[in-house]
Parts: C-alpha cells; structure tokens; sequence
C-alpha cells in the first residue's frame, strides 16, 4: 500500500504543474475541502461537471446537492515609479452550484448541473493611479449542463454531457487624456455559448480508481454590448458619443484532467488531480463599437497546468474531515500583466467538513491560495496592452457552504 501511494505521489509531482486564470473556486463545499482534486471522486454529485464518466458509478439513488459559492481576491499594487501603495475595493464574487442525478437503470444514468466556473470581479479607487486602464472589471458566467453516462462494467463507465454558458461582462476605466476626472468609458455586454464535456471512470480494484475527462472551449457570443462615455469635451464629442452598441467574443477555455482515488485505509481516501487548462484561446478581448473608437487589448494567455492532492477522513458515519493542497500556475504572461487580474502562480490550502442530519448532509469548505508576486513593467511598443508599472501581491479566499441529499432503493 505504502509504495503504491509514493510510486502514484511522484507520478503527479514529477509533472508538476498548475491553471489559475479566471477560474472560480471547484464547484462543491466538498471539492473546495478537497482542493479541487475532483476527476476520480466518486462521492459527489459534483462528479458530473468534472467527469461525467464517474455519474456510470453513482449508487442506484436520486442524488441533490446545491449551496452558495464566494471567492475574494485581495489584491495589493505598489507603483514602481510614484512609490505608492493602493489597496484593491473588497469585493465578494459570488456564486453557487446546482446538482441533480438519477438512474435510468443500473447502466444508464442522466444528470443536470447548473454553477459558476468562471468570474472575477476587480475594483479599485476610482482616481489611483492606474484609473486609465481600468477602475472596475467584472465577469459572470453561469454553465448549464445535462449529462448521461454508461456503465460498460462494474469496473469502467463513460459519460458526456452538453454544456450551456451564459456570460456578463463589465467594464469601466478613466479617460487619463483630459483634465476632468470624471471623463469615463463604461462597457457592458452579455452572450452565451454551447460546448461539451465528456469523460471516463475506471476501478483497478476496490481501492484504487481513476478517471480523465476533456471540457471543450466555450466561445461567448456578445453583440448587444452598449458602451457609455460621460464628461466628455465638447470638442471631442463625435469621438466618444453618449451610448454606442458594440460586440465582442470572450473565449473561455478548455480542460482536460487526470486523477486517481486511494483507499488508503478503511477511513482515509486521497485524491489526486493533473489539470491542463487550454487558456491560450484567449488571446485578446475587443470590442468592435458602432460609433467611438475600438478597443483592442492584447491578453495572449498561455496554457496553464494545475497539480492538486486532498483527503478525506471518515471520522463516523456523520461526520467526513477533509483538507487539500494545491498548486496552480498563472496562464499570464509577465509583459500581459494588468490590473484588470493581476493574477499569478498560486499554491493553496483547504479544509472541510460535512455533517449528517438525518437525511441531509451539511458540507462546508474554506480555501487560501497565496499568489506570488507579480512586477509589471511598461513597454511602449505593445500599444495594444497599455499597462502601468509596479508589483502585484494577492490573496484569494474561498468559501462555501451546501446541502447534499439522496433517497430512493439501491438495486
């Protein structure tokens, strides 16, 4: 058992690797506990957005699971030529998860879930010194996904499901070249997009399992945007009217994932997780208004990698601990820094605990993750990516909390 575990340990630590970006926090209270480590667990509805394989191998019961999501970035920037330190505004994005599984047969099984996966929410002082690149930045999305899945046997099960996406974008910035500080550009948009997601469970024995799965890329079609300009000169009116229609495409990206399950012992099962998050086809956000100026802003991401190990005890049957650790590299680029995220490499922790009362099951997860230090520098020849210079610190915290509920006969 022992060098089963150290021979699995260093094949995922020999990968090692990491996707931070825009994601939210994984899509459970249990998987927060878990840090995310979530393509070959078994024991949650959640299962079904990370891997529909594992959906095959749910137990022949109607499973519900829903709760409340929030993430914070606390973000920090130091400007490297006026020396001064602001302090991003205190925002909460919120978000929640939604999950419903039921057997068909023993084979056949459907599902649903509806949560949030990906958003951030970014503000800072409306007159710091970076206004005229961005004084708020938001973005929502909301995934729908109805899933199947198939138990070839009692050891391997396929599954897909057909994904839904509905996005909201936000953003507002200072216009620096005029002496009213109130001269400011707003832009706002929503779309939706479809893709899919499909994935494969396996068993090896009683104690071991694994799964993969693939999400495709989801493109977000936005042409209803309106873009705003306010304390606007006279002189320059033309240039930046009042309200003007734009549209744009956000292109949220794809995810293929590796994990194993270990029943260590009896009570103690780790999860293993390797995510590849296909962020390169976001390679820049423009918008192609009606009237007034285009805006084209370079992002250039890279693919990123995630490495993500949890547990969790068995203390009694009403009662489940769980920690996690996890270590996720940025897909931003050092010269595509920029306030809008100031993200970068992250390693976190977790922990959580469900509860049973009665037939419910109370689940609760917090997560820290620590970005390190990020410096922007200015350079004047990528005028499609004005930025300011400086260094980033951020902290992101996550919390939630759900209810998991299952009833029916097992076969």
């Amino acid at each position: 058992m022992t060098r089963r575990f150290l021979s699995v340990g260093f094949l995922f630590l020999s990968s090692a690797a990491l996707a931070g970006g825009f994601q939210n926090g994984p899509q459970s209270a249990r998987l927060v506990g878990l840090g995310g480590a979530a393509t070959a667990y078994a024991r949650d509805a959640s299962a079904i957005f990370y891997n529909p394989g594992i959906l095959g191998h749910l137990d022949s019961l109607t499973h519900l699971s829903f709760g409340g999501l929030g993430t914070a970035r606390t973000t920090s920037f130091l400007g490297a030529d006026s020396r001064r330190q602001t302090v991003q505004d205190f925002t909460i994005q919120p978000g929640g998860y939604f999950y419903a599984t039921h057997p068909v047969s023993d084979r056949f099984k459907v599902g649903l879930s509806i949560n949030t996966p990906f958003g951030y929410d970014t503000r800072w002082p409306d007159q710091w010194e970076g206004s005229s690149l961005v004084r708020s930045a938001s973005l929502r999305t909301v995934y729908v996904q109805p899933t199947a899945a198939f138990k070839v046997n009692e050891n391997f099960s396929l599954g897909a499901g057909f994904i839904y996406a509905y996005g909201k974008l936000k953003r507002e910035r200072g216009l620096g070249q005029y002496d009213d500080l109130g001269a400011t550009a707003r832009y706002e948009a929503s779309g939706s997009g479809i893709g899919y997601s499909v994935g494969m469970y396996g068993r090896t024995g009683d104690d071991l399992s694994f799964g993969i799965s693939y999400r495709g890329p989801v493109a977000l079609k936005m042409d209803n945007g309106t873009a705003e300009y306010t304390n606007i000169p006279a002189l320059d009116a033309s240039r930046y009217p009042a309200s003007s229609s734009f549209a744009t495409r956000l292109k949220l990206p794809s995810g293929l994932a590796v994990g194993l399950a270990d029943q260590m012992t009896k009570n103690l099962l780790v999860t293993f997780d390797f995510t590849l998050t296909g962020w390169s086809s976001y390679d820049s956000l423009n918008f192609r208004t009606e009237a007034g100026p285009h805006v084209r802003t370079g992002r250039r991401y890279e693919d990123a990698m995630s490495f993500r190990v949890g547990g969790e005890y068995t203390v009694s049957n009403d009662l489940l601990l769980r920690a996690g650790v996890s270590y996720d590299e940025t897909p931003i680029r050092d010269e595509y820094i920029s306030p809008e995220l100031p993200d970068g490499n992250r390693l976190g922790g977790s922990l959580g605990a469900s509860l049973r009362l009665n037939r419910l099951l109370l689940d609760l997860g917090y997560g820290l993750d620590v970005t390190g230090k990020r410096t922007a520098r200015v350079n004047r020849t990528q005028y499609q990516s004005p930025n300011i210079a400086g260094t980033y610190r951020t902290l992101v915290h996550t919390l939630s909390a759900g209810v998991s509920y299952s009833f029916g006969s097992k076969n």
